[in-house]
């Protein structure tokens, strides 16, 4: 739970899996509504909206993940009236609340649905570095994502697909097959779920990524190893994203997000890229951590709820 400017009043962390499905996953995250308002002291109506993060692609319009390459069942699901209906049946709130722009939920409360990794990056962009023009985030953890702001605006491509660099296709993954169904994604070969599976098969056991970043922090040497080598795979993607974008930032987040896969990263980076690219660019960590969605989840809320025509509205439905 937030305040309308960033501040945290609330939080719940929990294990959840998107393989599961859109009615389990979101049925758990709705129950948990009715809990956080209480440890925050606030009360239903005085929710303004609703923010969420899904690793897959999503159709800003609809609020609905289009063709995931990893999320099972949620293809065109309506998340924002699965959550909707939680925080009514929750909390018994969200009849006041209004909204022009289409995102309302069954309850009434705006949903505002978005990839992770495009939040992430809003997130960190706007709290760390709010006058980069072009601002890149790659997300490492269980699979692969990238967020891009461009002029302070997510960038999102046509239809949601924009930064899904997960599924490059890449030499070095030929033969290896990818939970999107095809082989030779980048995702295959340098994910968490990736080094998780080659640490596994070298009698190191790992199910994630969240378990590979333990090994790394512990300096298990066989993950240091591996973790670099990925960082080089996706080095050698970013190249490419580098002189298409030309960014200012690139910053590098998730389970992976240490010292040896950054430096893998940095290593094929500035060899691959164009030198004027990389010129002024700089190559960091996320800042925000785990707090990076969330963080860029709630401007976004806050952004739709008082763009210039929805303040308008509601002002006027409040008599104003």
């Amino acid at each position: 739970v937030l305040t309308l400017t960033g501040e945290l009043l609330a939080e719940r962390s929990g294990a959840l899996s998107v393989d599961e499905g859109p009615e389990r996953v979101l049925g758990a995250l709705g129950g948990w509504f009715a809990g956080l308002l209480k440890e925050a002291g606030r009360t239903a109506d005085a929710v303004c909206g609703i923010g969420i993060g899904v690793p897959g692609p999503v159709d800003s319009a609809t609020g609905r993940v289009v063709q995931p390459p990893i999320m099972p069942g949620w293809d065109g699901y309506d998340i924002r009236g699965r959550l909707g209906r939680a925080f009514a049946e929750q909390t018994g709130g969200g009849g006041d609340v209004r909204d022009a722009g289409g995102a309302e939920g069954a309850g009434g409360v705006p949903v505002l649905v978005d990839n992770d990794a495009n939040l992430m990056a809003y997130g960190e962009q706007r709290t760390g570095h709010p006058d980069c023009a072009a601002f890149a985030l790659v997300k490492v953890s269980t699979g692969i994502g990238a967020g891009v702001v461009v002029g302070g605006r997510i960038y999102r491509g046509i239809d949601g697909g924009a930064g899904d660099i997960g599924h490059i296709r890449v030499p070095e993954g030929a033969g290896t097959l990818c939970r999107c169904g095809s082989y030779g994604c980048l995702a295959s070969v340098a994910s968490g779920r990736a080094l998780a599976r080659r640490l596994t098969e070298a009698g190191v056991p790992a199910e994630s990524g969240s378990d590979v970043r333990e090994l790394l922090a512990e300096g298990h040497p066989e993950a240091v190893r591996l973790a670099r080598e990925a960082g080089r795979s996706v080095g050698e993607v970013l190249a490419t994203v580098v002189t298409l974008l030309n960014p200012g930032v690139l910053m590098i987040a998730g389970d992976l997000a240490g010292t040896p896969f950054l430096t893998g990263v940095r290593e094929l980076l500035y060899q691959r890229a164009l030198p004027r690219s990389t010129a002024h660019l700089d190559v960091v960590t996320a800042r925000l951590g785990e707090r990076s969605a969330l963080v860029g989840a709630g401007a976004l809320v806050v952004e739709h709820l008082y763009a210039p025509d929805r303040a308008e509205e509601r002002l006027a439905a409040l008599g104003l």
